[in-house]
């Protein structure tokens, strides 16, 4: 047998073709990424959307229920010992630090996806490099060992004990199904003669674990797997062709689980039992009762608010240091600061935390309205957060405790503590809904100073669908300086820096709703007053139409935005786009009767299930073969 150095260098060569080839399909995602100044102007269309792959949470999650193991790293088996031949850990970082802690097993750490407003999965958002094409080849040769230890690869029993001829027929077998699995339709015949090629080469290579594991690393470098786009159903009529019942199978889960079909989602598709508006619809009401359905609905959320980069806040100690219980200040300007990120990392992590249980249960386990989404005053807190809320946060008797470990990396030493979230009430004149959070708050803030400008247009933006454009030359060096030794109060200070006429005709819209939120400090804190004067977070705001909101605070504002038809339209509009992965028209054919339904009926499940089941989600909006590619 020779010997692996000859062994590995064909099998890369295989792969780099196959790597190649991703990266030539992945290079049709290239297209521009509009930008408007008009404010209710959508952005515009490309007339053949691009392929549109899976984002890294989709992969990672894919992988996982592909191979059979769950959600949580802690819980994989170690490495393969053939793993450590085809894929080497990458070796730790030298110097006069500590090397990291080795990464998990899984998920794979790929580079954050650019996206379009925030949102991943959006395919003119998807903007490829090769550095992403090499971590794909990486990832797939990390875990294509993991097949030979899989709980549900083998389509045999006991299969490392069979005779060889055995074993290498049911490694065939296993092989075929993988790929079905994994591709989420049959293989064409074209793809099924180079997939048997392929593996017959690598068994003519090496041992048949190396057979194995190699040939499964090409399946996962192959583009059907990496994109979720078919030529779907043959055109009669002139006009686009339909979507098949795998490529629906497909949308529907990966809109609702953030992960690849399950057995009974693949048996539906095989039978083309998802024809029908009732199929669509009995599938929705059934994925949105399964588990996986949370963490992709909070998925969502969290990148319609931002709230997903909510581990890279940055609040200054000078300023909020005696609110945790430290001085503001080092003793010694020489001496090395561990005090503070010792603290801010329990308090980024519980944020983010809260966040997603804040959102869980106003989607899953209360009211599931919008209107609870926007206005409940109750959620969640750690000890670690419980100095941002104060003492009018009550803890509730009636709710679950939730622990959940995190990772901290302080003086470059890594470690894992776990950190204990419980139910609390706010008081109702403080907090109301996603907006009131601490972490969609420090998001729109700086180190010292809450951030209205940036409060504000993530109000306009988000939830109101309103394309602002690009700030004029030199805007951001005529903003008020981030210090605590400033004179007046914030809103007086933003007033003065936009005031000039060419600011106003953007800043007359922007700063109203983020002056509702000055009640809130830079890290999410309550507060009655500013620099010694009582907050004025009153003012108006024109959502267009006869939607004139007059409010007298942040949390007056929440609950009147919740009832805008102006923000539920806007709000189906941001869920239609990501179920469909790419730009809309102004008004696609569907959007509006979803959107009039939506003004009616506060459920958040019932939109999914209604966009789930509608025309517009069984079109065809994207051009060009994922499949019978290398």
């Amino acid at each position: 047998m020779r010997c692996h150095v000859e062994i590995l260098s064909e099998v890369t060569d295989r792969l780099v073709r196959i790597s190649a080839t991703l990266l030539a399909s992945v290079a049709l995602a290239l297209v521009p990424v509009w930008a408007t100044g008009q404010q209710d102007t959508p952005r515009p269309v490309p007339e053949s959307p691009p392929p549109l792959a899976l984002t890294p949470a989709e992969y990672n999650n894919t992988i996982a229920d592909l191979l059979g193991f769950p959600r949580d790293g802690a819980r994989w088996p170690s490495r393969p010992a053939i793993a450590d031949t085809l894929s080497p850990r990458r070796a730790a970082s030298k110097g006069v630090f500590l090397p990291p802690p080795p990464p998990p097993v899984w998920p794979w750490r790929f580079p954050t996806e650019p996206g379009t407003d925030g949102f991943e999965g959006i395919a003119e958002g998807q903007n490829p490099s090769s550095y992403q094409v090499e971590e794909l080849h990486l990832a797939a040769m990390h875990f294509a060992s993991f097949a030979l230890i899989s709980p549900t690869f083998f389509t045999c029993s006991e299969w490392d004990t069979l005779a060889t001829i055995e074993q290498q027929r049911c490694a065939w077998t296993s092989i075929e199904r993988f790929a079905k699995r994994a591709y989420r339709r049959p293989l064409r015949a074209p793809e099924h003669d180079r997939l048997h090629g392929f593996w017959q080469a690598n068994l003519e290579s090496g041992s048949t674990d190396e057979a194995v594991a190699l040939t499964v690393a090409g399946v996962l470098q192959a583009p059907p797997f990496h994109f979720r786009l078919d030529p779907g159903n043959p055109s009669t009529n002139g006009r686009s062709p339909g979507m098949t019942d795998w490529e629906l199978a497909t949308r529907l889960s990966y809109f609702l689980w953030d992960t690849m079909p399950d057995e009974a989602l693949f048996a539906a598709a095989e039978s083309g039992q998802l024809a029908t508006t009732e199929a669509l619809q009995r599938q929705a009401r059934r994925m949105l009762d399964d588990p996986k359905a949370r963490p992709a609905i909070v998925h969502f959320h969290h990148q319609w608010l931002g709230t997903n980069q909510v581990l890279l806040i940055a609040p200054a100690r000078r300023a909020f240091g005696r609110l945790f219980g430290i001085s503001d200040r080092l003793k010694d300007a020489a001496d090395d600061d561990l005090e503070w990120p010792a603290i801010m990392g329990p308090v980024r992590h519980s944020m983010k935390f809260e966040t997603e249980l804040f959102v869980e249960r106003a989607v899953f386990d209360g009211a599931g309205t919008f209107t609870a989404l926007m206005t409940d005053n109750r959620g969640y807190m750690s000890d670690a957060t419980a100095p941002i809320y104060g003492d009018g946060a009550e803890r509730m008797a009636d709710g679950p405790t939730v622990t959940k470990p995190i990772e901290l990396v302080v003086a470059s030493i890594g470690r894992v503590k776990e950190l204990t979230l419980y139910p609390v009430e706010f008081p109702r004149s403080e907090r109301a809904g996603v907006l009131t959070l601490p972490s969609v708050l420090a998001l729109g803030a700086y180190a010292v100073q809450p951030g209205p400008i940036l409060r504000g247009k993530r109000v306009l933006e988000r939830l109101a669908c309103m394309h602002l454009g690009t700030p004029i030359q030199g805007a951001e060096a005529a903003l008020p300086p981030d210090t605590l030794t400033a004179e007046n109060t914030n809103r007086e200070r933003t007033v003065s820096a936009t005031s000039p006429p060419a600011c106003q005709s953007c800043h007359k819209v922007i700063n109203p709703p983020g002056f509702a939120f000055e009640n809130y400090d830079a890290i999410g804190q309550w507060r009655a007053y500013d620099n010694g004067q009582a907050v004025d977070a009153s003012g108006s705001l024109a959502l267009g139409g006869s939607e004139q909101l007059e409010f007298s605070d942040g949390v007056d504002l929440a609950r009147q935005l919740a009832n805008s038809d102006r923000v539920r339209d806007c709000y189906v509009r941001q869920w239609t786009r990501y179920a469909l992965g790419t730009e809309l028209e102004a008004t696609p054919p569907g959007l509006e009767s979803l959107q009039a339904k939506f003004r009616e009926d506060d459920s958040i499940k019932e939109l999914l299930i209604s966009i789930a089941s509608s025309d517009l989600f069984r079109a065809r909006t994207g051009a060009g073969d994922a499949g019978d590619n290398e």
